[in-house]
């Protein structure tokens, strides 16, 4: 059986689930911020302003379509049938990550993949 839920974790930031049939929807929406940091990483066009910018739209995308699991929607509910605790299908760095960790962290495919 696989899981109704992707689940999306944010390192120090708890665990997210969005609908498994929402799930390349989700990925596309939260890959427009991460593929434009890749490559204007890529280009040596990324600035703290333009980081500063793209990098929270990120998080604001998880949290206004997500359900915080453990808050929202119980732990069990997100489970496979095989799992004690939720793992995570993508984890993602801190929300506060610096610029400076950021430049090394943005490049090919940036954080999502696809």
């Amino acid at each position: 059986m696989s899981r109704e839920y992707l689940l999306i974790g944010i390192s120090g930031g708890g665990t997210w689930a969005f609908p498994a049939a929402n799930k390349e929807e989700i990925l596309s929406k939260i890959n427009e911020p991460d593929n434009e940091l890749a490559a204007l990483n890529e280009r040596g066009e990324l600035t703290e302003g333009k980081f500063n910018d793209l990098y929270p739209r990120i998080f604001e995308l998880i949290r206004s379509r997500g359900l915080l699991v453990g808050e929202d929607v119980e732990i069990d509910e997100v489970l496979d049938e095989e799992e004690a605790f939720p793992t995570p299908d993508l984890t993602l760095p801190p929300e506060d990550l610096s610029y400076e960790e950021a430049i090394l962290v943005f490049k090919g495919e940036g954080l999502i993949p696809g």
